[in-house]
């Protein structure tokens, strides 16, 4: 006997009902033997049919999921304990559900299970066990046609319905971030009550971690379509029908998971999402790479980034290249692509300025490890030994290597202070000349030349020869009626807060001035005043200001080390002043120093003056007053004390090492004074004081108190 000989056919409900009460009352031996009944469905319409009719018949459930630990709904039920289930019952039983549990068994266990309930007997004859079989067809037929004892085993039944019922179970891992508005099935509990309760009539989802184990055993029917979502890319396309745009790297899952988790249904916008998960009204490429350097920023968040450049902007070919294939989210991985990818390809001029571009939009300098910096140098000087222009176009001017790679060159006249100006625009405003009418003007601007090319120039030993020959001609300048004292042009002013910045001398007026310039503070003083003798801070303190050390720490710490030095002091003056700039409120300021530096020093002879030398040689301290004039010192007395004072450069005992103060040099001996202020109904008058011209001019008519600078 075959299996579509075996099963008996009914068009509707009402007429199995029929059958199934002439079966109950039925005196065949062999329905009488066996107890239990298999019913074919081919929909689950049918099944709640006639789980209603059973229900009204007076046959009674029982419900598979109460074999379920209540401590662990997502428990399994195995074929022993359906058995011992089945045998324990008595009555007329209808099992519900049953199909969508042994579904999921491997084949042995699934005709072992139903070998042993097909020749199920009871003691009682009038027991009928009702197991309703749904979209088992194919599977349960192949069992059929394997029984060897078919032909005495009980009838088997089937209801055929014309309406076809396809259903799709789509399983999900567990705790997958599905959107709260789908209705999902967690557990084997919720799995077996909902087929009572539902006629499923669109995809179904299912993240029981039991039912994900045991879903491999399952075989194609007539009514199941069982598939995988192993993946939150696969869930957002196919269930959510949301196309994202981005394309998949399984290695990137985890940031479709995160992803997941925000998107509620099919309208979800991936830009709107993008821009409200990171509080920007609209993202632009600097945004993007500031974003993505921020500490704060997680691998997530610059995955979004990537993929909203790659689709919204994708301006820059050389940025668009480094994005499409970053693979790796880590805080300074984009910063440094960008960096070195350069250098794979140095043939594209286009490519460099965009590479160069990018660089300047980052907020702030990244460190990237000396590895990396030590290559991008030496292949810039490879570069430079054939086509100097290249590579200086490969210079970013946001590298400590590149800024002094740049001195040299300007030193060496390879490149022009306007050259420098789009590259190292803070050199090149460092090295402008304020074209101010004295001679102090001229001597800062030979000194920083001086101190670019680490040499002891003609113009400086002229100029010092003159203004620094002896005691009368330092004293001549020095106690004009043009210099003032810091601490005297203080006293005379109303300010609501004062910055002494050690060791800031005049050299760094034009820098300062564009500083404050592009500030939204405006100048009221800007003046070339003097420090007390000796230059150093103790003879020169300033009470009850806000005091900042950055830069007298600095050379005190370090030995000269040219070029360094130059590009990190002035790295340093700039963020001095870009802090003190950086206030919320309406303020007056004023700012002072206790001496200026100097770094030639180190480019000539010392003397060797016995006596013990405080600052490198700048100055000693004498026992007594009584000592003779020499053109290598001055003599100085304060209150207290006296004093040899180096008159020129060479120090008076050790040849010193670091940039030094304390001596007569102009550069140690001038400091600025500066008010500034961002209140809004301040009058301002631009000033500077400053050493009388040998020649005649019209600020020597209005007697040099206070001249325009700018």
């Amino acid at each position: 006997m075959t299996a579509a000989e075996k099963i008996d056919y009914f068009a509707t409900i009402a007429e199995l009902f029929k059958e199934l009460k002439k079966d109950c009352h039925s005196t065949a031996i062999l329905r009488r033997r066996y107890a239990v009944r298999f019913i074919m469905l081919d929909n689950f319409n049918l099944y709640q049919e006639l789980i209603r009719e059973m229900t009204r018949e007076g046959v009674q459930i029982y419900n598979l999921e109460q074999l379920l630990d209540p401590d662990d709904r997502d428990g399994w039920i195995t074929t022993d304990m359906l058995v011992n289930t089945i045998e324990n019952l008595r009555g007329q039983v209808v099992v519900s559900p049953f199909s969508e549990i042994v579904r999921f068994y491997k084949d042995d266990k699934f005709k072992a299970l139903f070998e042993g309930m097909s020749l199920m007997e009871f003691a009682d004859t009038s027991t009928r066990i009702y197991i309703p079989l749904i979209g088992l067809k194919h599977r349960f037929e192949n069992f059929l046609n394997t029984f060897s004892r078919i032909e005495e085993s009980q009838p088997i039944w089937a209801v055929n319905c014309t309406e076809s019922q396809p259903v799709k179970i789509n399983l999900i891992p567990p705790n997958f971030p599905f959107p709260k508005s789908i209705n999902c099935l967690e557990t084997v509990y919720d799995w077996l009550v909902f087929w009572k309760t539902h006629a499923p009539t669109e995809q179904i989802l299912c993240s029981s971690d039991t039912i994900n184990t045991y879903s491999k055993y399952s075989q194609p029917d007539n009514i199941f379509d069982i598939k995988k979502i192993d993946t939150a890319y696969s869930f957002i396309t196919q269930i959510l029908n949301t196309q994202i745009g981005i394309y998949y790297r399984q290695e990137e899952e985890k940031f479709w998971l995160q992803l997941l988790a925000y998107i509620k249904d099919s309208s979800f916008s991936f830009k709107w999402f993008v821009n409200k998960h990171l509080n920007v009204y609209e993202l632009k490429t600097e945004n993007i790479l500031n974003k993505w350097t921020s500490p704060d920023a997680t691998e997530f968040q610059r995955w979004l980034l990537k993929h909203y450049y790659l689709q919204f902007i994708a301006d820059n070919k050389y940025l668009n290249k480094i994005l499409y294939d970053c693979v790796d989210y880590s805080e300074l991985k984009l910063f440094r692509e960008i960096a070195i990818s350069i250098f794979v390809d140095t043939n594209s001029q286009s490519q460099i300025k965009e590479r160069n571009m990018l660089l300047n939009l980052f907020s702030k300098q990244y460190k990237l490890p000396n590895s990396d910096l030590l290559v991008m140098k030496k292949q810039i000087l490879n570069i430079a030994k054939t086509d100097i222009n290249k590579a200086v176009s490969l210079c970013s001017g946001r590298f400590d290597f590149e800024k002094e790679l740049l001195v040299v060159w300007y030193k060496d006249k390879m490149i022009s202070l306007k050259d420098l100006q789009d590259i190292y625009p803070d050199f090149a405003t460092y090295m402008n000349d304020l074209q101010l009418d004295c001679w102090i003007n001229t001597y800062i601007q030979s000194y920083k030349k001086a101190k670019i090319n680490d040499k002891y120039t003609d113009e400086i030993k002229e100029i010092i020869s003159e203004k620094n020959a002896n005691e009368n001609s330092f004293y001549e300048w020095y106690n004009s009626n043009e210099l003032e004292l810091s601490k005297e042009l203080l006293v005379k002013e109303n300010v609501d807060q004062v910055f002494w910045i050690d060791g800031l001398g005049i050299e760094y007026l034009s820098l300062i001035k564009e500083i404050i310039d592009k500030s939204n503070f405006k100048t009221e003083k800007f003046i070339i005043a003097k420090t007390g003798i000796p230059s150093s801070t103790e003879h020169n303190k300033f009470e009850d200001v806000t005091k900042i050390e950055n830069l007298d720490k600095y050379i005190h710490d370090n030995l000269y080390n040219y070029p360094q030095t130059i590009c990190h002091e002035i790295d340093i003056v700039k963020d001095i002043f870009n802090n003190i700039l950086n206030q919320s409120t309406e303020i007056t300021i004023a700012i002072v120093s206790d001496h200026g530096l100097t770094a030639l020093s180190r480019l000539t002879d010392s003397k060797k003056y016995a006596k013990k030398a405080s600052h490198e040689g700048r100055y000693i301290k004498l026992d007594s007053e009584e000592i003779i004039e020499d053109t290598d010192y001055i003599r100085h007395k304060t209150e207290t004390e006296n004093y040899k004072v180096a008159l020129t450069h060479a120090s008076l005992n050790t040849k010193p090492v670091r940039e030094v103060h304390g001596g007569c040099t102009p550069e140690e001996i001038l400091v600025p004074f500066i008010v500034i202020s961002n209140k809004k109904l301040t009058k301002y008058t631009k000033t500077v004081n400053i050493t009388k011209s040998d020649s005649t001019t019209t600020q020597q008519k209005r007697g040099f108190e206070e001249i325009e600078l700018f």
